[in-house]
């Protein structure tokens, strides 16, 4: 799990319109703090916008046309926003401008395992929409990774208890294969139930997914061993995967739905793989029909790992399971059961240690840490300017801040001066960049 050291904000906006006037105005704004370590924690795709907004007439436009140290890095950024190539005809000594980062909850994480098990590090993208061609192709079921964001919600948990959750979490859309789990811990458990890149990993434990230290302490600590599969997805990641809560697999594999199986009250071949059509093996991931939210194979093929331990069910709001105990949950049957018993409901407990079991699998999760809508992550707003976009003047009184920079000036001497002038009074003669002060008395100012 990513630790910030500081909530990252945008501070310092200033903007100058440009005299003599060229269509230009200087922005400049500092960031404090990492953006993209806070959007990455929270599943956030994040939008730069920097917008004019007239008080007087109480329109606000947006840029389109900038250019110059343009982000959201950590840092102060000078930025130039070309008004007069947009053709706005703003004039008015009542301007604020903005400078904001935007945000938007991502509704797909994807995780790259290209590099595999001796990577520093793994990239990770937010998606708001499936790529071209959809996720269920090989890729996304070897060496990427793709998990689906699920909104907090209610439902009744094996029909009889009332269980509510108050935090998003991503779900993978698909069972961990061979291949993923390969490249993330360097080997590749026994297959002798359906052997592929793209079936589902199986004889792996428990204690293989998330350990047998710290990993054994759950619910009393999230921890996990760093020799674990989980330790290093999230050594590589800076994000805390796991296996879901119980509650947490029900409630994806249900998908709003209330009927016995996702898909309605009765067994179908279409949606699970299960004794009756599985000629006793594990088929690859996504072969059959996801459910309403995009998960595939919630039923059937393998039986999926969760955090609690088995025992007793009863109402509550995030439940994380009993204290103690000496199985682990797993849920979701398998290419075994038969079919009547493959619904959304059942659920077994399993040895945590033991690998002999042909068909346990998992899935991988990751709990939010707030609920998120789309608005606003920081921003920043300067002080009140006065712009004349079709005459190049300013209404104003008392001293002005007139912006300079040799930058402007097309040179090839190194140490090039700029000439700062009013109405043929030269105020400054220098180089580099900065402000000088303008007391403007002349044209009636």
């Amino acid at each position: 799990m990513t630790v910030l050291a500081v909530t990252p904000t945008i501070t310092g906006v200033t903007a100058q319109q440009r005299y003599p006037w060229n269509g230009k105005v200087d922005i400049s704004y500092t960031v404090i703090g990492d953006i993209e370590a806070e959007a990455k924690e929270r599943g956030l795709i994040t939008s730069f916008k920097v917008t004019a907004t007239d008080n007087d007439l109480g329109e606000t436009y947006t840029a389109t046309n900038l250019s110059g140290e343009i982000g959201l890095a950590e840092g102060t950024h000078v930025i130039v926003w070309d008004m007069d190539a947009e053709g706005l005809s703003l004039k008015s000594t009542n301007v604020v401008f903005k400078v904001l980062c935007d945000a938007v909850p991502a509704t797909y994480c994807v995780v790259d395992f290209s590099a595999g098990s001796n990577a520093s590090s793994y990239p990770v993208t937010y998606l708001a929409d499936p790529p071209a061609g959809g996720f269920n192709v090989d890729t996304y079921k070897t060496t990427q990774l793709v998990l689906r964001r699920i909104e907090p919600g209610s439902f009744m948990m094996c029909g009889q208890y009332s269980i509510t959750l108050t935090k998003p979490f991503y779900c993978g859309i698909f069972e961990v294969t061979q291949r993923q789990y390969e490249l993330v811990s360097g080997g590749r458990p026994m297959a002798d139930y359906g052997r592929g890149a793209t079936y589902p990993v199986y004889h792996v434990s428990y204690n293989d997914i998330r350990g047998s230290s710290n990993g054994a302490e759950w619910p009393a600590s999230s921890a996990v061993d760093s020799s674990s599969f989980v330790g290093m997805l999230r050594a590589r990641t800076g994000l805390d995967f796991d296996l879901p809560t119980e509650a947490q697999w029900e409630y994806a594999c249900r998908a709003g739905t209330t009927t016995p199986c996702y898909w309605g009250d009765s067994m179908a071949d279409d949606y699970a793989w299960c004794s009756n059509n599985s000629s006793r093996t594990s088929h690859k991931v996504g072969l059959k029909i996801a459910n309403a939210w995009g998960l595939y194979d919630m039923s059937g093929n393998v039986w999926e790992w969760c955090l609690d331990w088995h025992g007793e069910l009863d109402d509550g709001t995030d439940p994380v399971g009993p204290s103690l105990g000496s199985n682990r949950v797993v849920r979701g049957a398998s290419w075994v059961t038969v079919a009547d018993k493959c619904t959304s409901s059942i659920r077994e407990g399993r040895e945590p240690s033991k690998t002999s079991y042909n068909n346990r699998g998992f899935r991988l999760f990751r709990t939010l840490p707030c609920l998120d809508s789309a608005g606003t992550l920081c921003s920043c707003s300067s002080g009140v300017e006065s712009v004349d976009l079709s005459h190049g003047t300013r209404v104003a009184s008392g001293t002005e801040k007139i912006r300079y920079s040799t930058s402007w000036v097309e040179t090839t001497v190194p140490e090039a001066y700029v000439v700062v002038a009013v109405d043929d009074e030269i105020i400054q003669a220098t180089t580099g960049s900065g402000f000088v002060d303008w007391m403007p008395v002349h044209n009636g100012l």
